[in-house]
């Protein structure tokens, strides 16, 4: 076997290691191609929101969530990534992986990845250290986004009523209500948000959703979670995916830190309350692209189950291969 080519075993690894990250509505909008030491991540557009992700902003930066936690897998395997982006419509991304002497960082940050959760409920009222909010903001600027941290009462308040104002929009959509309660309230499904991972009696916004059968029992108390706005210097296609990847690193920088967390995309889904968000919580200079609320959990908060994802088998497929009928196949390639 050549050594400077990735198996087939530990592609499969990275891959079913990387489709733990978040996206809206745990869609998982992706699938993978391998071949030689090219992997391929496509968009999934079977799975694109179209009544509450309508320009696909959305889906885009779950593709770069997903991205991103590949690359970090990989590294921890042994892999650098050699990312090109958008090379043609609908394929987010193409990685060529070469050798990398992983380092302890790598394996690290690989470990966060089954231990991160997108936690809705209240968080204890207890500030960041600030050393904590440097390391945060490094994982966002390293992936070509900003963070900024909101801790003044006008900015605050002008994200919250940007939230309300998309909430009380989205309910007054009948289509967007249909599409939320097919994601949502979901029992013995690979994909969509569990009930058991939904907070009951949805609250003021930006921190839940209306989700269906919601049966996660809220934490008690006012919400002491840090609210930040990811933001990049334009918005195009590209931006969006950087910005992906970009609240990857910064979930699982968090997930080091023992830090809860989770991301809100809803005030960002109608053009109104975004640009409310960007010329009143962002000055006008950057382009919002997600919330995030990071924090603590309240002393005795219990532990929330990991959601569920669809079988390896489902989201990595074999390219057509160049091997007639009859033809051996190498091992390598065989039962992807």
């Amino acid at each position: 076997m050549d050594q400077n080519l990735p198996d087939a075993y530990t592609v499969r690894a990275a891959i079913a290691l990387a489709v733990r990250a978040p996206s809206v509505h745990n869609t998982q909008p992706w699938d993978w191609r391998f071949s030689g030491r090219t992997v391929e991540l496509r968009a999934d557009a079977g799975r694109h929101l179209r009544n509450t992700d309508p320009d696909g902003r959305d889906l885009l930066i779950s593709c770069g969530c997903v991205l991103h936690h590949f690359t970090v897998a990989a590294a921890a395997l042994g892999w650098a990534a050699q990312i090109e982006r958008l090379p043609e419509p609908g394929v987010p991304a193409r990685i060529v992986l070469v050798p990398h002497d992983t380092r302890d960082g790598d394996i690290a940050l690989a470990a966060a990845i089954p231990r991160r959760r997108s936690d809705r409920r209240r968080f204890a009222q207890r500030p960041l250290l600030v050393r904590d909010q440097v390391f945060l903001a490094k994982s966002a600027t390293d992936r070509g986004a900003l963070v900024r941290f909101l801790d003044d009462a006008p900015r605050l308040s002008a994200l919250t009523g940007a939230a309300v104002a998309a909430q009380e929009l989205h309910r007054a959509d009948a289509d967007y209500g249909i599409e939320l309660a097919a994601w949502s309230g979901r029992r013995y499904s690979p994909d969509g948000v569990p009930a058991q991972n939904a907070v009951q009696a949805a609250t003021a916004a930006p921190r839940v959703r209306d989700f269906a059968d919601a049966q996660l029992a809220d934490t008690t108390g006012p919400d002491g979670a840090v609210l930040g706005v990811l933001a990049t210097r334009a918005d195009e296609p590209a931006d969006r995916l950087r910005a992906g990847e970009a609240a990857s690193a910064l979930l699982l920088t968090a997930t080091r830190l023992n830090l809860a967390s989770c991301l809100i995309t809803e005030p960002l889904e109608l053009a109104s309350t975004r640009g409310l968000i960007r010329d009143c919580v962002l000055g006008g200079a950057l382009q919002p692209q997600l919330v995030v609320r990071i924090g603590y959990l309240p002393e005795g908060a219990g532990p929330l189950p990991a959601t569920p994802r669809r079988p390896i088998g489902e989201v990595l497929r074999p390219p057509a291969h160049p091997y007639g009928a009859g033809l051996p196949v190498p091992t390598e390639l065989r039962g992807r």
